[in-house]
């Protein structure tokens, strides 16, 4: 490690540590914010059981897709300390390239994420642990 990465990582460090030290009315929320795009992006690689379509007995699993479009409506939040819940009215359907091919699927319905902070040497962020299924589900063409 070269001398120039070292002393600032000692600086980042030492001005952490200054600030977890001070005294004085306690500091604004440092949380990050929840958005209709870091949801959108948060989704992403994410699956979700769905129940199954047409005459399949089993639901499916759906995976969301960073090419797929997302209308995203927030329903209800609720934060609390380093958990945050998020009722979400979501439509989706296959990528645009996935259409071209014939394999055209759409879905609806209300989703509630279950998100915890994530709380790493520097850096703090927003992490969905769980989804639960409301009402998402395939919807007729």
């Amino acid at each position: 490690m070269s001398r120039r990465a070292f002393s600032l990582l000692l600086l980042l460090f030492l001005s952490a540590l200054a600030g977890a030290c001070e005294g004085g009315p306690p500091p604004a929320d440092r949380r990050p914010e929840i958005t209709l795009e870091s949801i959108r992006e948060d989704l992403n690689g994410r699956r979700v059981s769905v129940p199954a379509e047409g005459d399949a007995s089993e639901p499916s699993s759906w995976r969301f897709f960073p090419a797929e479009p997302k209308e995203i409506e927030i329903l209800e939040k609720q934060l609390a300390g380093d958990q945050a819940t998020f009722l979400i009215d979501l439509r989706t359907r296959t990528s645009p390239r996935a259409e071209q091919q014939g394999h055209t699927r759409r879905l609806a319905g209300r989703l509630r994420l279950h998100y915890e902070l994530q709380t790493g040497f520097v850096l703090r962020q927003w992490e969905i642990v769980r989804i639960e299924n409301i009402s998402f589900v395939y919807l007729k063409e």
